[in-house]
């Protein structure tokens, strides 16, 4: 990724990344729909594990900070907008806050993929698939549940996780893809 004096350029890696991530999030919400209809209605995110409770159930290392059934977007979207009204947001407004920590994280690291990845070339299927199993290990399956922004990882069953790491899938293949061939016309 450089220019016509052979120095790197960020800014268009940056760009085009976050064009990507658009389209990554958008499988992502056509994986989860996808699923829920093979599963015949029935959301893979809603299911809960019923062998526990499990000494990995709760691995905040400061304390529970989501509510029961909340997810972690939720979860950070109601934690700020408390911070910043002093109140609990209501219904409407922490789903407008979930939409919105979804897509600004998910756009943030579609960024920083086009920044860092934004000339690996097409295809990129290796840096997609690593950059939305990273997404989903260090993020979903590790930082979060030490947050004590999600649940602990026993407290959904094995099949969730394979789940919601086939939603990572879709969206980091997408975003590099969409990154490396807007990468390649521009």
């Amino acid at each position: 990724m450089a220019n016509k004096n052979g120095e790197a350029n960020h800014w268009k890696g940056l760009a085009l990344g976050v064009a990507g991530g658009v389209a990554g999030l958008t499988a992502m919400r056509y994986y989860w729909q996808a699923a829920t209809a093979v599963r015949g209605g029935k959301d893979p995110r809603g299911e809960t594990s019923d062998t526990g409770p499990h000494k990995l159930d709760d691995i905040s290392l400061v304390g529970e900070h989501h509510k029961e059934g909340e997810s972690s977007t939720a979860s950070i979207g109601r934690i700020l907008d408390k911070a910043v009204t002093g109140e609990d947001p209501g219904k409407e407004a922490k789903t407008v806050l979930s939409y919105g920590v979804h897509w600004g994280y998910g756009l943030t690291m579609a960024g920083l993929y086009g920044t860092l990845r934004g000339g690996a070339g097409i295809p990129d299927p290796l840096g997609g698939l690593a950059f939305g199993t990273a997404l989903w290990l260090l993020g979903s399956e590790i930082a979060l549940p030490l947050l004590g922004l999600s649940a602990g990882p026993t407290t959904i069953p094995k099949s969730g996780h394979m789940w919601a790491l086939g939603a990572h899938f879709a969206y980091g293949l997408t975003t590099a893809a969409t990154t490396q061939i807007l990468y390649k016309l521009l």
